[in-house]
């Protein structure tokens, strides 16, 4: 560690970290008010003395408080730079070994606690993005078959305008077009079926001992109500559950002992003044079925009494974490490949189009068409406008 992570007391302006560095712990702020600051200029362009002052603050944390935690636990980069304001001190807490880990958290479970609160926090913010991410490539790539069939007609009714004269520049300028290859290639393809709920469903905690007191449920019992408030967490031990979902969507089968139930909800209502997080669908016991079930009311109790089930807990949240961050990565990718390489060429396309039919004055009939590339053309900029906004949302994305 460098020797600003070795301290444990800071004058006011002092770092603990900058922004941009992987560090292999997070903390705990025994004493004093630190800030958290963000800038879209790096570093070395600002300089440490200027990174307080000029950067955007993203908040204050203070007494018994952590930061760092998300990224150190993920092993990223600190997506922020943190000062202290007042003459402050704080607790190194290891993110790179996992038995340190766990020995902090017997000592004071209610780090772990407060480290599952903020993945918590952090994931309902990541799938929400996820879940846009996915739908827009499933939704994008209809209207990337629907614009690649318009290309086509437009030519076509082109085509039977300019006939007989098949050497028409208009019609050999549409044809040559990148846009016309990629069109007739897209039309060419087979519909792609793709799954819009492909999330990891749930974290799963390694094993379980049986000294914990465990609940049966019978098939077809209800775990969790979609809209009602999430007060309880289930860790399955044994069986298998089903998530209802919607949209004709198939439902998600849990079925790994282990795998954890209803714990984004209760760990955001932990956090809150008012309990106001609902769940988000029915999960039903699709075979007889025993869990862990852990109350809302009960939560710190709990992993006060069983800090090894609680590290499980917040390795698990981390796992799922970086898991569905991976998903989302492809899906990414695969957006950005339908953007650039499909609908940004058939805007070419369309544009180039528009413009060349629209300069044309020796044929009225030819007024139609070029009316008909440009609203084309301006429907596929303005879709692309909002995927790269759905895309940019990931920037809001704070932890």
């Amino acid at each position: 560690m460098k020797e600003t992570r070795e301290k444990s007391s800071y004058a006011p302006g002092d770092h603990v970290f900058l922004q941009g560095e992987v560090v292999p712990a997070f903390f705990k702020v025994t004493s004093g008010r630190f800030a958290k600051v963000f800038s879209k200029k790096s570093v070395k362009e600002l300089g440490v003395r200027r990174m307080l002052n000029e950067a955007d603050l993203i908040g204050i944390v203070t007494h018994q408080e952590l930061f760092g935690e998300i990224e150190a636990l993920m092993g990223q980069p600190q997506g922020f730079s943190v000062f202290a304001l007042d003459p402050s001190s704080i607790e190194p807490v290891p993110a790179d070994n996992r038995d340190a880990l766990q020995h902090v958290i017997a000592s004071d479970p209610r780090v772990g606690v407060r480290a599952c609160v903020s993945f918590a926090r952090y994931m309902k913010q990541f799938f929400s993005y996820f879940a846009g991410i996915a739908r827009e490539e499933v939704e994008l790539e209809a209207f990337i078959r629907a614009t690649a069939r318009d290309y086509m007609a437009g030519v076509n009714e082109l085509a039977g305008i300019v006939c007989p004269a098949l050497n028409d520049p208009d019609l050999t300028a549409a044809k040559d077009h990148k846009a016309y290859e990629i069109a007739r290639e897209i039309l060419r393809q087979a519909d792609l079926t793709r799954n819009a709920n492909a999330s990891v469903a749930c974290g799963v905690v390694s094993y379980v001992g049986k000294d914990v007191k465990m609940q049966a449920f019978k098939a077809g019992s209800l775990l969790c109500k979609e809209g009602t408030i999430g007060d309880k967490l289930f860790i399955i031990t044994e069986g298998t559950a089903e998530v209802i979902t919607s949209g004709g969507s198939p439902n998600i089968r849990i079925d790994t002992p282990g795998s954890i139930v209803g714990e984004i909800a209760v760990f955001l209502n932990l956090d809150a003044e008012v309990p106001d997080m609902r769940r988000t669908a029915d999960v039903v016991c699709a075979t007889d079925l025993t869990a862990i079930v852990v109350h809302l009311s009960q939560v710190e109790e709990f992993f006060l009494k069983q800090p090894d089930i609680m590290t499980r807990m917040l390795m698990a949240m981390v796992n799922r974490s970086e898991n569905t961050q991976k998903l989302c990565d492809n899906s990414e990718r695969l957006l950005k490949d339908l953007l650039y390489k499909k609908l940004g060429i058939l805007l070419e396309g369309l544009n180039a189009m528009a413009k060349r039919l629209a300069d044309r004055h020796d044929k009225i009939s030819l007024t139609r068409p070029a009316a008909f590339f440009a609203q084309r053309a301006r429907a596929a900029y303005n879709r692309f406008k909002e995927s790269l906004d759905i895309l940019a949302r990931k920037s809001a994305i704070k932890t």
